[in-house]
């Protein structure tokens, strides 16, 4: 079961979100299981290097943004919810707050830096499928070579993959889509669970991959 779970499904459209209520429903989450599995895996760099830069697709409320801050990086996050992105930055010390660039914006419409890392913590799934392709062009151009994906897609058992604005893969999709990429850990969960608005069925596929040079 997933220790961390996406928006609930009455939340899923802009006009009936109500955003303070679920920032407040994770406050104080620990970090997704799925990023501290990906901590071995990250990138480093020496003293005197520029700093690694990394992207937070679907920042949400920003606990991965403030560790990668934390330990250094220079994070680009995203997120279509204006609310989310002030809490980021009214929770990022002063210190780190040169290293934080911000972005409220749709991923079919947001310009990602190079980077290192991407980071799409339950995220990329929101993507509606007509967008999806070009998206995923974009993240995988965005890596630098020997830079780390670290996300998560959702597969046709999930409970929502009926709704028509979401994108979902079945495992012959996601080795398409990650073919250039050396996979680091690709676990395919399919079972009983419950999300935030109750109980649900989860199948999804926990991916870290690194760009091939």
């Amino acid at each position: 079961m997933l220790d961390n779970r996406p928006v609930p499904e009455e939340w899923q459209t802009a006009s009936e979100i109500e955003w303070g209520d679920f920032y407040r429903a994770v406050e104080g989450r620990p970090l997704r299981p799925l990023f501290v599995d990906a901590i071995p895996f990250l990138p480093t760099t020496t003293v005197g290097e520029p700093p690694l830069v990394a992207v937070d697709l679907g920042c949400g409320d920003g606990t991965e943004t403030l560790e990668l801050l934390k330990r250094g990086w220079t994070v680009f996050a995203v997120d279509g919810s204006p609310e989310g992105i002030a809490r980021i930055r009214e929770s990022v010390p002063l210190v780190d707050l040169e290293r934080l660039t911000t972005r409220v914006a749709s991923f079919a419409e947001v310009r990602l830096p190079p980077a290192d890392l991407v980071y799409a913590g339950l995220s990329l799934p929101f993507c509606h499928p007509r967008d999806f392709a070009a998206v995923w062009r974009t993240v995988a151009s965005a890596l630098r070579p020997d830079g780390l994906f670290v996300g998560h897609v959702f597969g046709p058992h999930d409970s929502w993959a009926d709704k028509p604005d979401m994108t979902f893969h079945t495992r012959e999709d996601v080795e398409t889509m990650f073919a250039e990429f050396e996979i680091e850990q690709l676990h395919e969960q399919d079972e009983d669970g419950e999300a935030v608005g109750g109980p649900k069925h989860w199948h999804v596929f926990h991916v870290i991959a690194r760009k091939r040079a």
